[in-house]
């Protein structure tokens, strides 16, 4: 049978068997009564006993009450057994359906610790991936598509108990956010031995070196790319829409000095963007007009101006001196 059956099957026993308790402590106030015409009209009367409503035994209590008071306890002890009775069978097959649910209440919450069967259905006991702990001697794994993320508090061991590990374990590629260094010291040997191994630290010149500009692609593309560059220099909150004047300004004047840099400088390099801008030799003007001047395009016979540069350098020639000055 199905639950909705059961249900209804439990319902109904517990209808009948009320409704039977309480017409029998009905039927036997009456007859203790003497079947009194003071009891009202009964529904209908079989072999010389009259039947009454089952639920008259109230308004029989409430207008009789006093008067044979013994006799309407123990019949309302009567009605009560088939309440109770009644109520049995409801909480026992409540019960019942509930221990049979897969997926029982959570009205005060379902969190627990996982178990055993909970870890092998997260598929946690692999041979390979992110190790996230031990549980009864086996290493706990993830080697899903799925993001992983580690909260505990500082000096708690998530370097050394999931980070070293993992990188000592772990033999696809990785970029390692190591702001104390102590995971290149330990791992970078053994990963040496089956990758390359690069450690990129700008303060520190005898780590790999990175040059954007270097990834420019010349063309239809340098101009996107250069202000990519200009982008992260100038705004690296990435707030582009609350950009002011000023820093428009200088965001046009770095991508048009960045340009320069890649085709008339010989050092193509973000110092040498800063030390183009910057040198004390000249003025700023001095520095827009070389831009200005400058052959990026064409020949020595037909010499030409990148488009870009030349409209970035004449817009800020065109700047009031005190306008200028509040950008370079």
């Amino acid at each position: 049978m199905t639950d909705h059956r059961i249900l209804a099957a439990e319902m109904t026993s517990a209808t009948l068997l009320t409704t039977l308790c309480l017409w029998a402590a009905t039927q036997w106030a009456a007859s203790m009564l003497g079947y009194q015409p003071a009891l009202g009209t009964s529904w209908l009367e079989v072999v010389g006993i009259k039947i009454y409503a089952p639920w008259q035994l109230f308004s029989w209590w409430l207008s009789f009450g006093t008067q044979a008071p013994i006799v309407f306890a123990r019949a309302g002890a009567v009605a009560a057994v088939g309440g109770l009775a009644s109520g049995t069978i409801a909480l026992g097959g409540a019960a019942r359906r509930a221990s049979r649910k897969k997926n029982p209440a959570t009205t005060y919450g379902s969190a627990r610790w996982a178990d055993a069967s909970d870890i092998k259905t997260a598929n946690l006991f692999s041979d390979r991936g992110i190790i996230l702990g031990l549980y009864d001697e086996r290493y706990l794994r993830h080697d899903g598509p799925e993001h992983v993320l580690a909260v505990a508090p500082t000096r708690s061991g998530k370097g050394v108990g999931l980070v070293v590990p993992t990188l000592l374990s772990w033999t696809g590629s990785a970029v390692v956010h190591d702001i104390k260094g102590e995971n290149w010291t330990l791992t970078s040997g053994w990963r040496s031995q089956f990758s390359r191994a690069v450690r990129f630290d700008p303060t520190d010149s005898s780590s790999s070196r990175f040059n954007p500009l270097l990834e420019v692609r010349k063309g239809q593309n340098e101009v996107r790319d250069v202000q990519n560059i200009a982008d992260i220099l100038v705004d690296p909150e990435g707030a582009r829409e609350r950009r002011d004047h000023w820093e428009k300004t200088a965001h046009a004047l770095l991508t048009g000095t960045i340009l320069h840099v890649l085709y008339a400088e010989r050092d193509k390099t973000l110092e040498r963007v800063a030390t183009f801008l910057a040198d004390p030799s000249r003025s700023i003007l001095r520095t827009l007009k070389i831009m200005l001047s400058t052959n990026h395009l064409g020949t020595e016979d037909a010499p030409m101006v990148h488009p870009v540069i030349a409209s970035i350098a004449r817009e800020l020639l065109n700047k009031s001196e005190n306008e200028r000055s509040g950008v370079v």
